[in-house]
């Protein structure tokens, strides 16, 4: 089971709509790097990191030294990937919704429906 939180567009309630980011470490961003992070949607974090990552090959010396900085970079920014794609999503001006545990997205999806159609809100008038 997985954790997923849940980032709506502005202005919207409607959950079809919802991101959803799994609150897990990325396998993608610890095998490739910055790139890892452009191709998981986040453009503006995986360029910083890309800067950061050239600012390294250039000021540690080469050999194992860099070697060393390039893995411990491959792993934080893996280990943070859902952390840095819902700081991107809130850029974005999307909302943090409720956080919903599922098996995988399309579950997490029917859950988080689920739960918005149970929590709407009864008529006003009474039905006869």
């Amino acid at each position: 089971m997985t954790f997923y939180a849940t980032w709506t567009p502005p202005g919207q309630t409607r959950t079809a709509r919802a991101t959803l980011v799994p609150q897990r470490m990325s396998w993608l961003v610890l095998l490739l790097g910055w790139p890892g992070l452009v191709a998981r949607g986040c453009p503006l974090a995986g360029l910083m990191a890309g800067g950061v990552a050239l600012m390294a090959w250039a000021a540690v010396p080469h050999g194992l030294a860099l070697m060393v900085v390039l893995v411990a970079m491959h792993v934080l920014l893996a280990l943070c990937a859902a952390d840095i794609r819902g700081w991107e999503l809130g850029l974005r001006g999307m909302a943090p919704g409720p956080v919903v545990m599922a098996h995988d997205a399309d579950d997490a999806r029917l859950r988080l429906m689920h739960a918005h159609v149970a929590h709407a809100d009864a008529p006003s008038t009474p039905i006869a």
